[in-house]
Formats: C-alpha cells, structure tokens, sequence
C-alpha cells in the first residue's frame, strides 16, 4: 500500500482516463517527455502527462492538514503532417478532450481496495500550450481538495490494572 497521497492520486488518474478515455494511448507521470527534443518525441499519441502543481496545505489539529491540489494533464498530439487535414485533426483533439471531461469532472477516486480518498474533480482551467514545436498540447487542469493526516501521532491507551484486596 503506498503512504504518499500523489502516488495513489497518479495512479487512480492513470487507471480512470485508460478505462474511459481509450484513444489516448498513454497516460504517465509528467518528467517532460515531449520537452527539449530536437524532434518528435517516440510516444504513442495522443497521450497525456500528468503533475500535481501548484498544492496548498493549512494546518488542522494533531499535525493534520488539508489540501487543496491542483492537477495538470498536458494532452499531447503530434504534428500535423497534412496541411489539409488541420481542421480533421482539430476536431478529434477536442473530442478527446471533451472525453477527458467527462471522465474527470465529478470524478472521486480511490485507492486499489476502492477506499475514497479526496473529493471529487472539479475542471479549473484549460489552455493551450505555447510551443516552440510543432507538438499541439492542451494543459486541462482539475482540483480536488484531501485530508492529510499521516503525520498525526498514534496515541495507545494502556489499562492500568487495579488489584485491591478486601478483607
């Protein structure tokens, strides 16, 4: 079982968007893959990368805290190699997109047993990626908003046992 809440949250994103979003071919974490290249990255396309930035945390009692988490999916498509056919691949970009939607907006996850953990997806904000490529990358960001309590201290009680003689 994993203790970091971005472990299980990456990998809840990962098995929703493979199960109801199949034509995007790979969902990851985001370690810029399709940056810095010199040529198009070898991805299955489209794919989506995702990273949790920025989140915010406030102080609850017991060293509890919740948080608010921002979630980044870059939605990736390759070059257009056609000219013609830029409205074609346009069109199916944002169905895909509207797919991710979708699958994401009210969306509660949980972990490997089907526990909840944190509260439903909500859609902030989505923009197109300024590139100096060729890659068409649509940033759709979701929060949510968890309780982090893994730091709370584990209290036991011990039971003192009383033994009175009476006479």
């Amino acid at each position: 079982m994993y203790q970091s809440y971005y472990s299980l949250l990456l990998l809840a994103l990962k098995a929703r968007i493979q199960q109801t979003v199949p034509e995007i071919l790979l969902v990851e974490q985001d370690w810029r893959q399709i940056d810095n290249n010199d040529s198009t990255p070898a991805l299955p396309w489209p794919c989506v990368l995702i990273d949790f930035t920025p989140s915010y945390f406030g102080a609850e009692s017991e060293l509890g805290q919740w948080g608010e988490v921002t979630i980044q999916l870059r939605l990736a498509f390759p070059p257009v190699t056609a000219p013609d056919t830029v409205s074609g691949q346009a069109i199916a970009g944002y169905e895909i997109e509207a797919k991710l939607y979708k699958a994401l907006q009210g969306w509660q996850p949980t972990d490997q047993e089907g526990n909840v953990f944190g509260e439903p997806l909500t859609r902030l904000q989505v923009i197109t990626e300024d590139r100096k490529d060729d890659l068409r990358v649509r940033m759709v960001y979701f929060t949510t908003t968890m309780e982090d309590t893994s730091a709370t201290p584990v209290y036991t009680i011990k039971v003192a046992k009383l033994d009175i003689d009476v006479e």
